[in-house]
């Protein structure tokens, strides 16, 4: 009997190529969503702000938390790549369905759906946590005067 060979689907803007490619090889189902709105219409939505085209997951949370416009996600996005990896073209905001305890594959160890805001332990050590919780929670614009 012939082998069957991987054959990889088509990748939208809303997906991560990674983590498709990932589920798709395992036979396990892939599900992104294409806006923060679709995402918590879903009770395992969460948000993936990650940088150097998955090579560093900076935050996972579930969508339910979110407090913030997807604008701010992204400025988030853009304030944590230029800290760690500084090139905005491989920074990407990912929605996605996983449900609590999932790893999410990625560079740097990956990240964990948790059911509060996961942030990259090298992030956590610039004291980070609470700064990027308020931006999610709505508490706060953006991240300032982060170096």
């Amino acid at each position: 009997m012939k082998k069957k060979l991987f054959k990889p689907e088509i990748l939208l803007s809303h997906e991560s190529g990674l983590r498709k490619m990932e589920a798709e090889s395992t036979g396990q189902q892939y599900v992104s969503f294409k806006s923060l709105k679709e995402a918590q219409q879903d009770p395992q939505g969460i948000v993936i702000l990650e940088g150097d085209e998955g090579g560093q997951i900076y935050v996972v949370c579930p969508v339910s938390i979110v407090r913030c416009s997807e604008e701010s996600l992204q400025q988030l996005l853009q304030d944590l790549d230029a800290l760690k990896w500084s090139d905005p073209s491989s920074a990407h905001l990912f929605y996605e369905r996983l449900p609590l305890g999932s790893g999410v594959s990625g560079g740097m160890g990956g990240g964990l759906v948790q059911s509060s805001v996961w942030l990259h332990p090298r992030l956590v050590k610039l004291e980070l946590l609470e700064k990027v919780k308020a931006v999610i929670e709505g508490r706060r614009p953006r991240l300032e005067n982060v170096q």
